[in-house]
């Protein structure tokens, strides 16, 4: 009979590895909105903690025709304000807005947030070293 020096670690490191490449792929995806948008880019290296966001984190987009959506789901203004006053003070709102959108929309936004004492405001946008 022979007798084993040493036990085999290749299925061990072949199963943690499987593991870690779940855990990575899993924990590198951010829910954004499904609308066809073009996202603004910035230098910035620095981004808030992605915990904070997931407590029911609200998308706030506006597409390039000046249209509103409130996770996905196309609003009009009035609606939109009456949404905006339901929510509690420290609801995330990530806001995300076509490049090519107007100004006007974007700065109504910040108005309404701003009278529902809305503080916690993330601008959704894209670094420019990747693309």
């Amino acid at each position: 009979m022979k007798k084993m020096d040493s036990m085999n670690l290749v299925p061990f490191i072949d199963i943690v590895l499987v593991l870690l490449v779940i855990v990575l792929t899993t924990a590198s995806f951010v829910s954004t909105s499904k609308l066809p948008i073009n996202i603004p880019k910035v230098d910035q290296n620095s981004s808030r903690n992605q915990e904070d966001m997931k407590k029911k984190q609200v998308n706030i987009t506006i597409n390039n025709d000046g249209k509103y959506y409130i996770n996905d789901k196309q609003v009009s203004f009035d609606e939109l304000k009456a949404s905006v006053s339901s929510y509690a003070k420290d609801t995330p709102i990530v806001l995300q807005g076509d490049k090519n959108s107007n100004l006007d929309s974007f700065v109504k936004i910040l108005d309404l947030l701003q009278i529902n004492d809305l503080k916690e405001l993330y601008i959704l946008v894209e670094d420019k070293d990747n693309h």
